[in-house]
């Protein structure tokens, strides 16, 4: 049967995070989707870690020679076969429940494109009002000439992705921005979901400091205002996961992922016995 939803994630040196996103996608309750995993040829066990998920997800994956993540998004676009997809970053987390809560939602609410509220991995006071900020603020510029979005995390109408061109491969960074821009140009403006969030990682805070990631953002933000795209490199920003990642984990990698699949199996089993 054909999937409602088509989860593309885009890869590079993901290892530690990858196996997080697809056990919390084997886990979910609604089971209407198929996984895209588009990977710039990672020189860690990613591709060995998606190709052991796959026989407890439908799952596809592509290795790419070209490392940008729109080129990946879009070409795991082009493999998709459900009516909508869904783009995650590799180090994003959702809840067990966000495929079910996100196709109640686009059935009771008509719409092209969608982007849901973003919350912080790990909680605390100042992390959970910068992200209750950054929430209204990407709710609120939806009315505007410059909506922004929230990260890389959105669901598009597959159709309406392919008519407005996918994602911008020349743009140095907030390709994110720019494509809810487009979208806003052809008259489909973002429907926010404040009741369906993606969790972020805070390991570009954690590396960088938070005084100068709010920085970079306030920098990119003001030029993406001014100029509507960020085709030059203004500032350092990187893909891949082995950026995050210098030290060794107290934990052996092999142990974590067989922990992920053992759990992810494990709930699967439980949906067919039911």
């Amino acid at each position: 049967m054909k999937p409602f939803f088509s989860v593309v994630i885009p890869t590079l040196n993901e290892e530690r995070f990858l196996p997080i996103i697809l056990s919390r996608l084997v886990r979910q309750k609604a089971h209407n989707f198929e996984v895209i995993v588009i990977d710039g040829t990672s020189e860690d066990k990613t591709k060995q870690i998606a190709h052991q998920f796959s026989g407890v997800l439908p799952l596809r994956f592509y290795e790419v020679k070209k490392r940008n993540v729109s080129f990946q998004r879009n070409f795991g676009s082009q493999k998709a076969k459900g009516q909508y997809i869904i783009f995650l970053d590799a180090d994003a987390q959702i809840s067990i429940t966000f495929t079910q809560k996100l196709i109640s939602y686009i059935s009771h609410t008509k719409g092209l494109v969608f982007i849901p509220a973003i919350s912080p991995v790990e909680v605390n006071s100042q992390t959970k009002v910068v992200f209750n900020f950054a929430n209204f603020i990407v709710e609120m510029s939806q009315s505007i000439g410059r909506p922004f979005s929230s990260g890389g995390s959105m669901v598009f109408e597959k159709s309406f992705f392919q008519l407005i061109g996918g994602f911008s491969e020349k743009v140095y960074m907030s390709e994110d921005h720019q494509i809810i821009q487009t979208a806003f140009k052809y008259g489909v403006k973002a429907r926010f979901m404040r009741g369906i969030k993606v969790k972020m990682s805070l390991r570009r805070m954690k590396k960088q400091g938070e005084l100068k990631l709010f920085y970079q953002y306030l920098l990119t933000a003001a030029q993406y205002l001014i100029k509507g795209k960020i085709d030059k490199k203004i500032i350092e920003y990187q893909m891949g996961g082995h950026i995050y990642f210098q030290k060794k984990l107290d934990q052996p990698l092999e142990e974590k992922i067989q922990e992920y699949l053992h759990e992810a199996k494990r709930f699967f089993k439980t949906i067919f016995l039911q």
